[in-house]
């Protein structure tokens, strides 16, 4: 390895801390959804996803891994427009 790429070394112990919180938030949406207690399309999966990712990108972005920042960014800007801009369910009763 090179050297580090962390951007302030005060905070890499709140951060991998906080990292492990959002893998957590993912992780639970992910596991509840797949079980049947959540539904991906409810509040609480895509706040859980907008949480998690949100905060593993800030730590992706504190760490310098700018793959994971494009990424996180993606995901959490998709669960945020999922929360204000709801798709219908699709009716298969009905004739488009």
């Amino acid at each position: 390895m090179t050297e580090s790429t962390i951007a302030f070394d005060s905070l890499e112990p709140i951060t991998n801390l906080a990292a492990y919180i959002g893998m957590l938030c993912i992780l639970m949406a992910f596991i509840l959804e797949t079980r049947g207690y959540l539904n991906s399309r409810g509040l609480q999966y895509l706040m859980l996803m907008a949480v998690g990712s949100a905060i593993l990108g800030i730590r992706a972005l504190h760490t310098g891994e700018w793959a994971f920042v494009v990424l996180e960014l993606v995901w959490m800007l998709a669960a945020v427009i999922a929360i204000f801009n709801p798709t219908r369910p699709s009716n298969p009763d009905t004739v488009a």
